[in-house]
């Protein structure tokens, strides 16, 4: 529900942090291939938040932050 709502007014920019915090790995990668869906269909951007490397693979850039510093890994 909080993706529906995060997309009904069609921002520019999503942001998504820990979209996939409470849900199990296969709703988790339905959640994520959505939001990519939308990036790619719309033209929009999205910055999501991360634990879950699982995702990286759906991501077009991957920034990491490591001992307060943000790196850049693709």
């Amino acid at each position: 529900m909080a993706i529906a709502r995060a997309l009904i007014n069609s921002p520019s920019l999503i942001l998504a942090d820990e979209p996939t915090a409470s849900l199990d790995s296969e709703r988790s990668r339905e959640v994520v291939e959505l939001l990519r869906k939308e990036v790619e269909n719309t033209k929009r951007s999205a910055i999501m938040v991360t634990h879950d490397e699982r995702m990286l693979d759906l991501c077009d850039h991957i920034y990491r932050m490591e001992d307060g510093k943000l790196h850049k890994e693709r």
